[in-house]
């Protein structure tokens, strides 16, 4: 019996990695054209321009992005949930997944 764990990406994880990627070149040009335009020393106009950057990219992906397609759970194996995180909620999360596959055997 071979246990295996799913390292691949989510869709929401793509999807900010995409805007991120695209919304980093206007980004830049942000923070050429303030540096340009100000005083501002150069790190907080750095800030300021990922601060913006980071506002459109979470910004994007929450009106664009649609459904996610995993929760944090599905990366962690069932028979993980009496171990490691255990603590963490993973019997409760262990039980639960019994019940609703006892209750789906029974229909």
């Amino acid at each position: 019996m071979a246990k295996t764990v799913d390292l691949s990406l989510s869709t929401r994880t793509k999807q900010y990695l995409v805007a991120g990627g695209v919304s980093w070149v206007p980004a830049t040009g942000l923070y050429g054209a303030l540096l340009a335009a100000t005083d501002l020393p150069g790190g907080a106009v750095m800030a300021g321009a990922a601060a913006v950057w980071l506002l459109v990219t979470a910004l994007w992906v929450a009106r664009l992005g649609g459904e996610d397609d995993g929760g944090t759970w599905d990366a962690i194996p069932n028979w993980q949930y009496g171990g490691r995180v255990a603590e963490v909620g993973g019997l409760t999360r262990g039980e639960q997944e019994a019940a609703l596959e006892q209750y789906s055997d029974e229909e």
